[in-house]
């Protein structure tokens, strides 16, 4: 007769436990296992937006409280659903790529936030009247539209913009008029993950790095230079462990001090401020073998400086 092992059904229902368990610290994925690179609720404007939902074809739908509330109701696990929605999304960011282009090249530039906003706001404008180029009675009418709400046909000016949002950066954003909730939705969000960096909201997916180690000698100069990759505007800032040993200008150029050893660092601050730091570099300062002469032999401790 076979024997029935008691302790089974005990170690199958651990088992489970274990792996129920384990699930609740798993990340969500939506159904058919699809994840984002970034994750959409880190980023404060679109977390306001919008709820994890793993039936959702991207992992996440509208909010009931947020922006997107009008849309709540819809079913977000059906595919050909989303994928309509996600097909006119996909035309309208492509309608306004030209000034995706305009914002980093003028923030790369060192442009001011007033003068980014005043050209990408006068830009939308145009395209608004640009896609009405095959439908003269619709540019006529939008036109009078516009006639009649902002005084004149080509829209709302920057400065009755700067007005009515009380700033230059929302005057940026409302230009762009980029839901990062919906594109997370529409399972754009890494799409278009450097505009929310570019406009400040998220991190900048930038990476820096250093040579890992350098000679320098006293009194003498060599410079460092970073290797970035970034999207976007950035600035750079250089630091030095020990200044008494290797002093770093604004543009990555150590000058020796002393004898000794330091490490070089290099910070690569965003547009939203967020911070991404490479190093360290180490940087050996030694005397050069005339100044070893001076040091060893002349007495040169006492009046080499």
């Amino acid at each position: 007769m076979k024997t029935f092992d008691r302790r089974l059904p005990v170690t199958l229902c651990v088992l489970l436990i274990i792996a129920l368990l384990g699930g609740l610290c798993l990340p969500s994925f939506a159904a058919g296992g699809f994840a984002y690179t970034h994750n959409p609720l880190e980023n404060p404007s679109a977390a306001a937006d919008i709820v994890a939902d793993e039936n959702a074809v991207y992992g996440y739908r509208p909010g009931e409280n947020g922006s997107l509330s009008m849309y709540a109701s819809a079913d977000w696990s059906d595919p050909a659903i989303v994928e309509s929605g996600r097909a006119d999304r996909i035309k309208y960011h492509k309608s306004i790529e030209s000034m995706y282009t305009m914002l980093r090249d003028m923030q790369k530039q060192g442009k001011s936030t007033e003068e980014i906003a005043r050209a990408v706001s006068t830009r939308r404008n145009e395209i608004r009247l640009e896609a009405y180029a095959d439908n003269p009675e619709g540019l006529a009418e939008l036109k009078a539209r516009n006639l009649a709400t902002y005084g004149h046909e080509e829209g709302p000016l920057p400065d009755e913009l700067y007005e009515k949002y009380g700033s230059w950066e929302t005057v940026i954003k409302k230009a762009f008029n980029t839901n990062a909730g919906m594109d997370a939705c529409l399972g754009l969000y890494d799409n278009y993950y450097f505009l929310y960096a570019a406009q400040g909201d998220v991190p900048a997916d930038i990476s820096v790095s250093l040579p890992a180690g350098a000679v320098c000698r006293v009194k003498k100069t060599v410079t460092l230079n970073p290797v970035t990759q970034a999207d976007c505007a950035y600035t750079v800032s250089f630091t030095s462990s020990d200044p008494d040993i290797a002093q770093v200008s604004e543009n990555g150029t150590v000058t020796g001090i002393a004898p000794g050893e330091a490490e070089i660092f290099c910070v690569v601050t965003d547009p939203g401020g967020y911070t991404h730091t490479a190093g360290p570099c180490k940087v050996t300062v030694k005397y050069t073998f005339l100044q070893w002469i001076i040091m060893t032999f002349l007495f040169g401790k006492y009046w080499y400086k």
